[in-house]
């Protein structure tokens, strides 16, 4: 089932805008945006009976421990106007293995109304529309902190026009892609903090009122004089998403402090003038690295590739040490320039130089892509890293210096060899746009709690090689969309919810000697295949070579499952709950707003 979608300029959203907010060159505080939503909203909307998808947010997901993103279907059984909410009742999800209360109170920016209806008489695209202003407005116009700005300053004047302006210059992909990159970055972590902070201050409300009833129904029956009662968290309850263990208090306050540092930043880049200073200032900065001067002028030189040894601080003999295993992994004709460190690197690196990474723990906040057929190699024995056992600290690891959404966006051709890529503090190891990335005696490693959390996700077009390479403790493995490829030859992925994703039957995937799932959950889920002569909405297999039978021409090779507590899972296609352009839709709005480059 299908559901709406619109494309629109940024003068037809700043029209809506405008006329949502009644704006008339008339003072209207932040206090009362909100006011003039609900008052639209009222006259929009049906009240109740309309169907829809519901994308549950990946706060609730990572609670319920669910993948994200999971998209369930149902209907709305009542519009809570005054909070912009509405009761939404799950009838029916694609994987069985999701549980969720029947009955939700949800955010209606996270609804998508379908375009069949079994009540024809509701007005749904009136609805749709109404709703995808709505969550424009929410997702890309307000921000976490407006709600508190002074009511003696105009919101609308201050703001709207140029929030609106921004948000399509980075649809249209009009800014320099390092800022467009760090923009998106900010947005993202700003409205992920507001969902977080909502969700646990709800969790901490209803502690609280849960120990007062707790201790009056206590004080009501006890014979002796009432006693003091200590606050828990209380027990969960049957029909509420919104429950956790009482979290620290000093959570939130790092929450409001980071949301606080967002909001200064952010305040900054709004301004297309300070947009623009802050552009030429990282320009600037690059151009003292890539640009060689000649009398009166400065241009661009193209120069033959170069190898870049990054080092970290340690002893002289460690250093010539590591100097003297370089050289082997350099030909003789090849300029080496000494890096400080990797995320230097990186922002200089130009079409097919490599990387010499020494052992130990290289740290990135890196912005871009990396493409142009380049190389990361670690100065460490290949076998040494693939070691379940082996410290993390004694290999060449590269990591996230907070928590990104992802560690490294490739678009191109490159090669990784012979290094961990620590995952831990980011959501996503790889995303993979395009071209074929080649990963030798490489280990990821997850934290190993999320159910959100993928080592490799790849994109229409692009391609993978795994070569002896060790994926462990993520929810997925490997994700694999339409038109994608993936070769594996020694691999292991291992202690993962998921060890491997094929999500169309177009991806191609062929296990070469000894590969292995060990300890999954599951090893390898398929969606969308067609199971003749079966109504089951699922059907699990023991071996590979049942899977293969369903697909001989792209699914090649074998592979062992141990310790899996299901070793394949495919969802029979006749009985999927979303048909595959709208799923593939949100599935791809997902990942163009939290990894850093727009999808158009």
């Amino acid at each position: 089932m299908d559901v709406f979608t619109f494309e629109k300029s940024f003068l037809e959203r700043l029209k809506e805008a405008e006329a949502v907010l009644s704006w008339d060159g008339a003072t209207m505080p932040a206090s009362q945006v909100r006011s003039e939503w609900k008052s639209y909203v009222e006259l929009q909307i049906e009240p109740a009976g309309w169907q829809a998808m519901w994308k549950i947010p990946r706060v609730i997901c990572e609670d319920l421990k669910l993948r994200y993103p999971t998209i369930v279907f149902g209907y709305v059984d009542q519009v809570i106007f005054d909070e912009l909410k509405a009761v939404f009742v799950v009838t029916a999800v694609q994987d069985q293995d999701v549980h969720l209360p029947e009955s939700n109170e949800v955010s209606l920016i996270e609804l998508w109304p379908t375009m069949q209806q079994e009540n024809s008489a509701l007005n749904a695209d009136t609805t749709a529309e109404c709703i995808d202003r709505l969550r424009f407005f929410y997702t890309h116009v307000w921000m976490p902190w407006d709600k508190d700005c002074d009511d003696d300053r105009d919101w609308v004047q201050l703001h709207l026009h140029a929030r609106i302006q921004l948000a399509c210059d980075l649809s249209k992909n009009r800014l320099p892609r390092p800022l467009a990159l760090h923009i998106r970055t900010l947005l993202m972590e700003a409205r992920y903090i507001q969902q977080r902070l909502e969700y646990l201050e709800l969790d901490l409300s209803d502690a609280e009122a849960e120990s007062d009833d707790e201790a009056v129904e206590l004080n009501d029956n006890a014979t002796d004089p009432p006693r003091k009662q200590s606050k828990t968290a209380g027990s969960p309850k049957d029909n509420a998403l919104n429950r956790s263990s009482l979290p620290p208090v000093t959570d939130l306050m790092c929450l409001h402090l980071r949301l606080a540092i967002i909001r200064s930043e952010f305040e900054i880049l709004e301004n297309p003038e300070m947009r623009r200073a802050y552009s030429e200032l990282q320009s600037n900065g690059l151009k003292r690295h890539l640009l060689q001067r000649s009398p009166g002028k400065a241009e661009i030189v193209e120069r033959a590739p170069i190898c870049h040894l990054v080092t970290l601080p340690a002893e002289l003999q460690t250093q010539l040490s590591l100097l003297t295993l370089a050289k082997q992994h350099v030909k003789s004709n090849t300029q080496v320039q000494l890096g400080n460190t990797l995320q230097d690197v990186l922002s200089i690196a130009q079409a097919n130089d490599s990387i010499l990474l020494s052992p130990g723990q290289h740290t990135i906040k890196f912005l871009e892509q990396i493409n142009d057929n380049g190389s990361i190699h670690g100065l460490i024995a290949a076998e040494l890293c693939t070691l379940p056992k082996q410290e993390l600290s004694k290999l060449p690891s590269i990591c996230s210096s907070d928590e990104d959404s992802t560690l490294l966006v490739i678009d191109g051709d490159y090669s990784i060899s012979q290094v961990v890529l620590d995952c831990r503090h980011v959501r996503r190891g790889i995303l993979l746009r395009k071209g074929t990335l080649t990963l030798s005696s490489c280990r990821l490693v997850g934290d190993g709690s999320s159910s959100t959390q993928e080592a490799i996700v790849c994109l229409s077009q692009a391609a993978v090689v795994l070569e002896d390479c060790l994926l462990e403790n993520f929810a997925v493995g490997i994700s694999m969309r339409a038109d994608t490829s993936a070769e594996l030859n020694k691999v292991t992925i291992k202690k993962c919810i998921t060890g491997l994703e094929l999500l169309d039957q177009k991806a191609k995937l062929s296990l070469q000697t000894s590969c292995t799932f060990d300890s999954c959950k599951l090893g390898i889920l398929v969606d969308g295949i067609a199971l003749q002569n079966s109504t089951e909405k699922a059907v699990s297999l023991n071996h590979f070579s049942e899977l293969q039978r369903l697909n001989e021409s792209n699914w090649l090779g074998n592979c062992c499952f141990n310790n899996c507590l299901r070793s394949v899972r495919v969802i029979n296609e006749t009985e999927k709950l979303l048909v595959k352009r709208p799923n593939q839709n949100l599935l791809l709005e997902e990942l163009d707003e939290e990894n850093k480059e727009n999808m158009i």
